[in-house]
């Protein structure tokens, strides 16, 4: 299996490399970005690749895609630190097969290479579970919002950047009762500042960005 290594850390590069060449495994070249990695994409092939997320120019997801859309058979396997939610299904959209947690043993990383060369997709399981929760948190129908629809008109105008003034002019009411609004707004989704109403208003599904 030739590899195609994707990791910006000098000293981890060579130590993956080495151990990865010691397993048995054939690695072709090893990048320090993801500007190089696609370059040489486009001059050969490969049978995997494993990509960091943390690098420096072109990102990894990016890197991700970009190699997919030259090899869209190639397998990429993810190898980072980063094991946030928005991280993962990132890199998972981007078209990565696979995802582990840098502090791997080298056996697990061997045989998640050999499951990935078998079209499996392995993944570490806190991976799995953070996938796992964003994908229900996804799938979760939003909630009714608590808001009166003129409750809902004025959040609406204030998350898209509209002062209070600019709200009063647009629903052709006062100043005075854009501001009563907002103190209902406030009180019924418990927060004290529109930047929490927003966030609540996004993350519910009430607001469109």
């Amino acid at each position: 299996m030739q590899l195609l290594i994707v990791e910006d850390h000098a000293g981890f590069r060579e130590a993956l490399s080495s151990g990865l060449v010691a397993a048995g495994f054939d690695v072709a070249a090893a990048c320090a970005t993801g500007e190089q990695a696609v370059q040489l994409a486009g001059e050969r092939s490969f049978d995997a690749a494993i990509v960091d997320l943390g690098l420096v120019g072109m990102s990894g997801t990016e890197t991700i895609r970009a190699l997919r859309a030259r090899w869209p058979e190639l397998p990429v396997l993810v190898l980072t630190v980063f094991e946030n939610p928005a991280d993962i299904v990132g890199a998972i959209e981007a078209g990565a097969q696979g995802y582990l947690l840098k502090g791997v043993p080298l056996e697990e990383l061997a045989s998640a290479l050999t499951q990935l060369s078998s079209g499996l997709s392995p993944i570490s399981p806190s991976v799995a579970r953070h996938l796992l929760t964003t994908m229900r948190e996804r799938s979760r129908p939003p909630l009714p919002s608590p808001l009166t629809v003129r409750e809902q008109d004025v959040l609406e105008l204030l998350v898209r950047g509209h002062s209070y003034g600019d709200a009063a002019k647009a629903l052709a009411i006062s100043v005075s009762t854009v501001q009563t609004h907002v103190r209902h707004i406030y009180g019924k989704l418990e927060v004290s500042t529109k930047a929490e109403a927003t966030f609540i208003a996004l993350k519910e599904g009430w607001v469109r960005p």
